[in-house]
């Protein structure tokens, strides 16, 4: 396990998301909180990067930080890569009855381009179209995430998603934030977005409308949007999913690879 690769892609992922997916984030010396002023999911709202070598150093971390969190009406959730070594390897003993575990995200590169032309295309003719039209964008989004699907993690999107999307500006953080349509013929049928610099294309948002599932759109936007971080000469591109749903072997069928699991805890008591 790659240890220094998972560091950049979590620094990637939350400072090339600040100003979107995070309004703060603030750096203590032994953890980072991570928040957002509309969206309460512990997505976008956690502590993270601990400093802590046994269960006594956490448990007092955590105690700041919940404090830290309840001012901004929030649950302390804390999100644990494998960098964070003591905590991540004995997560029995520092996760008691009184935290719940949220989600298992793996996280997933890929970097042999070579392959890119071994993923076969979508038989129907699917279009990339990029997009500032961030109403319309937003109003797209929540069509296809709110599928009400008890299979899909993100079925029940929260509705504060669709006015974080819709006001939207950029801001200059060093990252490119590209907002795109799938469209088949006029017709708007999935969304997604990327993210990059001059080394990683994160590939986040890739939402499918229900209707048009199963038709290999999805696989053919992750191809065309490979195709774009190959054109750019970048290193390699990353995207995280829920494990243990269908879109982490799909993309495993595409040539990702796994590079870890993150885990989000909740403290409940």
């Amino acid at each position: 396990m790659d240890l220094e690769l998972i560091k950049k892609l979590n620094h990637f992922n939350i400072y090339a998301n600040l100003g979107f997916c995070f309004n703060e984030i603030n750096k203590f010396e032994k953890y980072i909180i991570t928040s957002h002023n509309t969206i309460k999911d512990y997505w976008y709202n956690f502590v993270t990067d601990i400093k802590a070598n046994n269960k006594e150093e956490f448990d007092k971390i955590i105690l700041e930080a919940n404090e830290k969190m309840r001012k901004k009406n929030r649950k302390c959730a804390i999100a644990v890569l494998p960098y964070m070594q003591e905590i991540y390897n004995n997560r029995e003993k520092f996760f008691d009855d009184s935290y719940e575990l949220v989600s298992n995200e793996v996280w997933q590169i890929f970097e042999d381009f070579k392959k890119l032309d071994n993923i076969p295309r979508c038989s129907i003719k699917v279009k990339l179209e990029k997009t500032t039209e961030m109403k319309l964008y937003s109003e797209e989004m929540i069509k296809a995430y709110q599928t009400g699907d008890v299979e899909d993690p993100y079925g029940n999107l929260d509705s504060a998603y669709k006015d974080v999307y819709e006001n939207y500006k950029e801001i200059e953080n060093g990252y490119t934030n590209e907002f795109y349509f799938a469209k088949v013929g006029n017709e708007i049928v999935g969304v997604t977005q990327g993210v990059y610099d001059n080394e990683i294309y994160g590939i986040y948002g890739v939402a499918v409308k229900k209707d048009f599932r199963c038709n290999g759109i999805g696989k053919e936007i992750i191809r065309q949007q490979l195709k774009m971080c190959k054109d750019k000469k970048l290193k390699l591109a990353f995207l995280q999913t829920e494990d243990g749903y269908y879109p982490a072997d799909t993309y495993r069928k595409l040539g990702f690879k796994d590079v870890c699991v993150e885990y989000y805890y909740i403290k409940n008591k």
